[in-house]
């Protein structure tokens, strides 16, 4: 009797073996296949990943198949290939990683309409349909609007309608009113295989005009990438390192079209949600007769399905997202871009947790495609892989804007300069001649909310979340709370930003009953009031997660900030890349000495991209951009280095450094994490892990401590960390040892193994 293996979301390491009909089922294309199973007294949607002749358990208790679901093309080998890397390499397992990463939809039994995925062309008459019908009326308005546009139309285009779209489209493509030109692409398009007659097309070439001339660099930059596409296509991976306003983006955008026009598939990826409406905007015009779908955590479910089907079937010819589109599948997938490729956000902090970065490498070397890595501050990870030759290094090194040159950074020492509610002279003077000008200044500030904690002059009371160990944060209603100018706080609500703990401000000290309760320290909601008062004529608007946190908010929030109607953005480090900020002339960076002094090693290599990023905001046309920052650390090699905007010696330096402390990229880690309702009950078992791994050789098993933030949602932390200068000696350290955690697992203890940790 034959079996197949099938992948199931349960936190198991193992596959489940199910028996099959040979009759009615074959075996070669059940792979990559989703199928439905009983397991335990439930029925499960699984995904089958081999077959074979014999199973390890007594056949007589291996159940039967319950269903092949059949409504989407199988997943292809190439992408299985992708789950099984992950789970082997992030230590996770299979079942979880390959199913975390379908949307909702298919890991349901509930059949996938096959119109989603159609191409759809308005074709004869109108339909009768009553005057009510409004339903009816917008359908036929977007077939109709589709029909003039060069951008094809898709089923799940019109989808979210109404329930009913697709019967009635159905309904109208059995009368003739619309019809499918071109047919679902086959799942598996060998790489240098030409387009089947009757499938959609490569993209149009671009026309002269559509993009803009590159400059010397920006074209050496390309012609390698587009060397790598020729013919069957070939890994490369290339470093974009540019400084800010060089213009990667037109490289990558180039780089597109050729693949595009190959007849391949483009895998954007970007770190931060805000900056896909951006991206999104310039691909489309770009790309006007080309299939673009974004992927990324602020879709809904049904959005996200569509998305992710248009990319499996072949259909979409750009997939844009974060992190999780990394995972998505792509038959004719040709080349893979990251911008902002530093960013830490590419890790993913919950599950799986994988870098979205160093998947897409291994993606595009498993698919043989280039891949590009761009940033104006590299990951001291990718700098390392392009200093040995690993990865290609391609350089922008001025600003792709004539006349435009990098800004002026000037230091403000706070050791002789007074502050002001947290700004100084010079700041202030620098925002009022931009007032003046009719320029746009950005203030920076990497902390959200009014204040970073409320505390009580009389007892030394400080509103210390209940679940955790942090502090509340202060964050106002709007415009409605009054701080004194003693700094005491009338209204407002305190927030965790841990774990989301939302409180009232007291009206007075809950310890000793005094009054005087007040706000210390300053976050954007405080900054954006005092600048307020301090220039009443300015038009001010906050960019940070509080004011974004609605769909829709960012993209409206940015669509201001570029506009003519803001003189002053405060924000956080949503502001502080990707971001081409026409009128922006001045940035000022406030409080950034505090990662001088972290614990963790890559808090420098963060804070100095972080800077060197938002400063490179201003100045990017022919006005000259100036950088103010406030610090009372102004020798700090840092800080030098970001005048000089030279990120090769810091870099350089910092290398140095992390190799003589046999620190990554010079050593490679794994993080143990356990969560217990005692903290004595989770460094417990890390200590057992620890001894079970104690004699494993080219490996240090360190110590486990408490977390940084030790008690989460009432729940204690503890974690150890495990070391070794070789990444197969950790792996296979890890192997074993991920085994002997899973099987010694206990209920009073959570615990999750994170490689390539990259918060210590």
């Amino acid at each position: 009797m034959p079996y197949v293996k099938v992948a199931l979301d349960v936190p198991l390491p193992t596959l489940f073996d199910y028996s099959f009909d040979a009759e009615t089922e074959n075996a070669r294309d059940l792979a990559g296949r989703r199928v439905v199973v009983p397991f335990g007294r439930r029925d499960l949607v699984g995904l089958v990943l081999a077959t074979t002749d014999s199973t390890g358990v007594d056949p007589a208790r291996v159940k039967p198949l319950r269903n092949v679901l059949r409504d989407v093309p199988p997943l292809l080998p190439r992408w299985l290939d992708l789950m099984r890397f992950c789970a082997s390499y992030y230590q996770y397992p299979l079942g979880a990683a390959a199913l975390s990463a379908l949307p909702a939809g298919l890991k349901s039994a509930k059949p996938i309409d096959p119109l989603l995925t159609e191409r759809l062309v308005w074709h004869g008459a109108v339909p009768e349909f009553g005057k009510r019908d409004h339903v009816k009326a917008a359908l036929v308005a977007r077939l109709a609007e589709a029909a003039d546009s060069p951008a094809p139309l898709y089923g799940c285009d019109l989808a979210g309608a109404s329930p009913k779209a697709l019967a009635y489209v159905a309904a109208w493509q059995t009368e003739g009113h619309v019809v499918s030109p071109h047919g679902v692409l086959p799942p598996e398009v060998p790489p240098d295989a030409a387009l089947p007659p009757g499938n959609p097309p490569p993209a149009a070439p671009l026309k002269p005009g559509d993009a803009p001339a590159l400059n010397a660099e920006q074209a050496a930059a390309l012609a390698p990438i587009t060397a790598a596409l020729d013919g069957a296509g070939t890994y490369r991976a290339h470093l974009l390192h540019g400084v800010t306003g060089s213009g990667k983006t037109e490289v990558y955008l180039c780089a597109a079209a050729a693949a595009l026009q190959r007849g391949r598939q483009v895998l954007m990826l970007v770190p931060e949600i805000n900056l896909t409406p951006r991206l999104m905007q310039w691909v489309r015009q770009r790309f006007p007769a080309s299939t673009i779908v974004a992927l990324h955590s602020e879709l809904n479910e049904s959005e996200r399905l569509h998305g992710w089907l248009l990319a499996h079937t072949g259909q979409a010819d750009i997939v844009l997202g974060t992190r999780l589109a990394v995972l998505a599948s792509m038959p004719r997938l040709g080349l893979i871009v990251v911008d902002e490729e530093h960013d830490p956000s590419f890790k993913q902090q919950e599950g799986m947790r994988y870098s979205a970065r160093d998947l897409a490498v291994f993606r595009a070397h498993h698919e043989n495609v280039p891949i590009v890595l761009g940033s104006a501050t590299p990951s001291l990870e990718t700098y390392a892989h392009a200093e040995s030759g690993r990865y290609q290094k391609l350089a922008l090194t001025r600003r792709a804007v004539q006349n435009s040159v990098l800004p002026q950074v000037r230091l403000i020492d706070l050791n002789t300069t007074p502050l002001e509610h947290g700004v100084s002279a010079p700041v202030r003077d620098a925002l009022q001649k931009r007032l003046d000008a009719g320029e746009q200044s950005l203030v920076f500030l990497n902390r959200r909310g009014f204040a970073p904690v409320l505390s009580c002059a009389g007892c030394g009371w400080v509103s210390a979340c209940t679940r955790c160990t942090s502090y509340l944060v202060l964050h106002r209603h709007g415009h409605a709370n009054k701080l004194h100018s003693d700094g005491m706080v009338s209204s407002g609500h305190l927030v965790c930003h841990h774990c989301g703990l939302d409180a009232p401000v007291p009206e007075r000290c809950p310890v000793c009953g005094n009054l005087d309760i007040r706000a210390y320290g300053q976050g954007t909601q405080r900054l954006e009031s005092r600048l307020g008062e301090a220039f009443p004529a300015a038009r001010i608007l906050r960019i940070d997660r509080d004011s974004t946190a609605k769909k829709g908010a960012a993209e409206r929030l940015f669509g201001q900030a570029h506009g003519a109607d803001v003189d002053i953005l405060v924000g956080t480090q949503m502001l502080a890349k990707g971001h081409d900020f026409k009128r922006l002339t001045l940035v000022a960076a406030l409080n950034v000495d505090a990662a001088l002094f972290s614990a963790d090693f890559r808090a420098g290599e963060r804070l100095f991209a972080q800077l060197m990023q938002v400063a490179g905001r201003a100045g990017r046309t022919e006005k000259p951009g100036e950088v103010l920052i406030q610090t009372r650390n102004g020798g700090h090699p840092l800080f030098q280095a970001l005048m000089d905007h030279d990120y090769d010696r810091f870099a350089r330096s910092l290398l140095k450094e992390r190799v003589q402390a046999g620190l990554p990229p010079a050593a490679f880690q794994a993080m143990l994490r356990a969560e217990a309702k005692t903290l004595a009950g989770a460094l417990d078992f890390l200590r057992s892990a620890a001894a079970e791994g104690e004699d494993a050789a080219g490996i240090t098993i360190y110590d486990p401590v408490p977390m940084t933030v030790t008690r989460l949602m009432n729940v204690e932390r503890a974690q150890l960390m495990v070391e070794s200068a070789s990444r197969p000696a950790l792996q296979a350290f890890l192997t074993g040892w991920s085994a002997w955690l899973y099987a010694n697992a206990q209920r009073s203890v959570r615990w999750h193994l994170e490689v390539d940790p990259l918060e210590i």
